[in-house]
């Protein structure tokens, strides 16, 4: 998951850079998907973890 954060992040990055803004945009949604998927997999894993505390 982290790996796939990353490599997305790099992209976002030469989008921006070579200021193909529609690109950017586009791959930025996708990192936000990816991002919250990325938190609910954490969040459930720290849940199983410690299922007498929630």
């Amino acid at each position: 998951m982290m790996n796939q954060h990353l490599r997305l992040t790099k992209s976002e990055a030469v989008y921006m850079i070579t200021k193909d803004y529609a690109a950017d945009v586009a791959i930025y949604d996708e990192i936000e998907k990816q991002a919250l998927g990325m938190a609910d997999d954490f969040s459930n894993g720290i849940i199983k973890q410690f299922p007498h505390l929630f």
